[in-house]
């Protein structure tokens, strides 16, 4: 079987191999509890290894990053049992800190099954409409069993999981701790795609700071409660009540709570490092950028088609991707496939988004490259990555295109502008520096003009109803925002006035950055159908949803 932890040919491997090589990310990798055997179940924990030839500790399940990849079937019954074996460590880590909209508790922890048309599951009880409902908390040492029904209808696709308790959110997953889950059925039975190889690609970030334990030399984030590291001067501050001011740590610390830029980060391709960002101090929003070593080759027959499932599984990277010299003949956004394969030079991925394409290899021999496109759309600067290899050999191999595909019968036929069920939904984002709700990060990130409060029932919405949202990103924003809804997908309408091709249906959508004259304005309809329950929406650059821009909402059975 292929492995991951060097350069790597995938030629003539089969998606269960592809799958199966996702291991721990060096040959010295210690995860610090036993790893389970059982399927389904996920123990997070604290894992010892080197990146880059940089000696790391992050947080993995089961001993690996990513976590292990959850197969499920449409009309399935599935218990995921989570065991959390993080243990606390480091300097104010003995206790959970408790500030809701100030990064806390980074060992306790819970689930998010992202884009799964499943029963909410953030708070406690599952599927609860109680208001006053808070977040599942897993504790060190405690476990907790997640059941749900997945639908009959479901669409088959990519979908993946990550911590979601607010507050420790980025922390968690930024070190690691995310996993693809794949939903299998029709569109796995279409020929042309059964007969093509399949190549998962998982894509994270990891953030780093130098351990401030002594004795300690690994790179980490751990930061101590309430000990913010500012982008802009990098150093680690506390905001102090009585002078209202941030001021500096004592004794100095080397890691503090990011919203902005770490250290050191890593972007990974199924565990392996493919590019490096230092902090830059000259230029605190352009971290200096270093392309690694390419460690996936995809190696391909002229003429032989090959499918791609990708995740950007990043904490706040926005990634345009493009094959050079290929088209991209597009299958499914966010799990829910098209009525027919959308031909595309380029994708979109907002952090949270997932894409699944075939590829045709061209009938001439050489390297191709899958690449993120550069971007200033955001506050830090994202240059261009090379993140995997296609190498077309002088083999030839006839495969065939499909010309349809399944229709996801959930989300079809698609909702009509007379069935709204009620006026237009307006959702505003919006952020504030030095923002007077929230000192204790220094930066307000609002949804509607308000913080996160864990404990209200938020937007309130009908079982079945139909709306239309329109989400705003007011003029003179300084970068764009992903906006993400649990429990169901929707369907783009519009996005700055551009209608949208009917069919695009995603659980994540990048709201563009504005100009500095006119808001940036996206459209949106979806049905709240089958589940009942409080849930959330939110933007999934995590370090602002942890820190206030999220929302709850929840659905109620009609009076």
């Amino acid at each position: 079987m292929p492995t991951l932890t060097r350069r790597t040919v995938l030629a003539g491997v089969t998606a269960a191999a592809v799958t199966a090589c996702f291991r721990k990310p060096e040959p010295d990798a210690v995860a610090t509890v036993p790893v389970p055997t059982e399927p389904n179940v996920l123990q997070p924990a604290w894992l010892e290894t080197q990146m880059d030839g940089t000696p790391v500790r992050v947080r993995g399940y089961n001993g690996q990053i990513p976590g292990p990849t959850l197969t499920f079937t449409p009309g399935s019954d599935v218990t995921v049992k989570l065991q959390n074996r993080l243990v606390r460590r480091g300097p104010g880590h003995d206790k959970p800190v408790h500030d809701l909209d100030v990064a806390h508790d980074f060992e306790g922890t819970n689930l998010h099954f992202h884009g799964l048309d499943i029963r909410p599951h953030l708070f406690d009880p599952l599927g609860t409409e109680d208001p006053k409902a808070k977040m599942i908390s897993v504790q060190p040492g405690e476990n907790f069993d997640y059941t749900f029904h997945v639908p009959a209808d479901h669409p088959s696709g990519l979908y993946w999981y990550h911590p979601h308790l607010h507050g420790s959110t980025a922390v968690q997953a930024v070190s690691g701790m995310a996993g693809p889950i794949i939903v299998k059925g029709p569109i796995d039975e279409v020929p042309e795609i059964k007969a093509a190889r399949e190549v998962l690609m998982a894509i994270q970030d990891i953030g780093l700071f130098p351990s401030d334990e002594p004795g300690d030399t690994r790179w980490t984030y751990n930061p101590q409660p309430r000990m913010i590291w500012q982008t802009v001067g990098g150093i680690v501050q506390e905001y102090n009540k009585e002078q209202k001011t941030f001021v500096n740590s004592v004794p100095p610390l080397k890691g503090g709570y990011t919203t902005g830029d770490y250290a050191l980060r890593y972007l990974l391709l199924n565990s392996q490092p493919f590019f490096k960002e230092t902090h830059n101090p000259g230029f605190p929003t352009s971290p200096i950028a270093q392309q690694l070593a390419v460690q996936t080759v995809v190696e391909m027959a002229q003429g032989e088609i090959v499918r791609f499932r990708v995740l950007n599984g990043c904490s706040d990277n926005y990634m345009p991707i493009h094959v050079e010299g290929h088209d991209m003949y597009v299958l499914a956004l966010d799990g829910v496939n098209f009525l027919t394969p959308q031909v595309m030079k380029s994708v979109q991925l907002a952090p949270g988004n997932r894409v699944e394409f075939l590829v045709q290899a061209v009938a001439a021999t050489g390297t191709y490259n899958i690449v993120q496109e550069a971007q200033a759309v955001q506050y830090l600067q994202s240059d261009r990555k090379v993140i995997a290899s296609i190498s077309v050999t002088d083999a030839t191999k006839a495969m065939a295109l499909p010309a349809r595909l399944p229709t996801p019968t959930r989300y079809y036929p698609l909702i009509e502008q007379k069935q709204m069920d009620r006026p237009v939904r307006t959702i505003r984002f919006s952020t504030k520096f030095r923002g007077p709700l929230n000192p204790q990060v220094g930066i307000d990130f609002m949804i509607n003009g308000v913080l996160y409060t864990e404990t209200v029932a938020g937007v309130e919405v009908d079982l079945d109803a139909i709306e239309e949202w329109h989400l705003v990103l007011g003029k003179g924003e300084s970068e764009g925002h992903p906006f993400h809804i649990h429990v169901n997908h929707f369907e783009v309408i519009s996005v700055n006035g551009v209608l949208q091709p009917a069919g695009v249906l995603k659980d994540t959508i990048w709201i563009p950055k504005p100009t500095a004259t006119e808001d940036s304005v996206l459209v949106l309809r979806m049905r709240f159908k089958e589940f009942t329950g409080k849930s959330v929406f939110h933007c999934h650059i995590l370090p602002h949803e942890d820190t206030g821009m999220m929302s709850n909402f929840t659905i109620r059975r009609k009076a």
